[in-house]
């Protein structure tokens, strides 16, 4: 049986979808929370705090319909489109680095670390390992 067709690699990828889902709806319902768990600073005038309330709910219905997306590939689709919506959160995690670079330093790697694991997932599902 070829490594793309693991049912080790397919369930490994589900489980990341599950895990978006959950963060993007904790970012949705509790963004203070979402901040802070990151190692960023809450802000603490009223109009910063507006800002985060209105901003991080983006970031987290982001996650969310990612990680829906994965799922449903997951049960309903075939195991190619899988690996290419693993990988698109290689690019959603650049994405969220970069930003959070800019916001200090050394916090990108929140993000960044989970690059290796969707790329070595995303490739193993797309054959790249057979």
């Amino acid at each position: 049986m070829p490594l793309s067709d693991s049912p080790y690699l397919v369930n490994s990828a589900a489980v990341i979808g599950h895990l978006l889902v959950v963060g993007g709806s904790a970012a949705v319902f509790s963004p203070r929370s979402v901040i802070g768990a990151f190692g960023l600073t809450t802000p603490s005038t009223p109009e910063s705090q507006k800002m985060v309330d209105l901003l991080v709910p983006l970031y987290g219905f982001r996650e969310a319909s990612l990680g829906l997306s994965m799922i449903a590939v997951w049960r309903y689709g075939n195991i190619q489109t899988l690996g290419w919506t693993t990988l698109a959160v290689v690019v959603t995690a650049l994405g969220d680095g970069w930003v959070a670079r800019k916001q200090r330093k050394g916090i990108e790697w929140v993000h960044w670390g989970s690059i290796p694991v969707a790329l070595g997932l995303g490739a193993g599902l797309l054959g790249y390992f057979d």
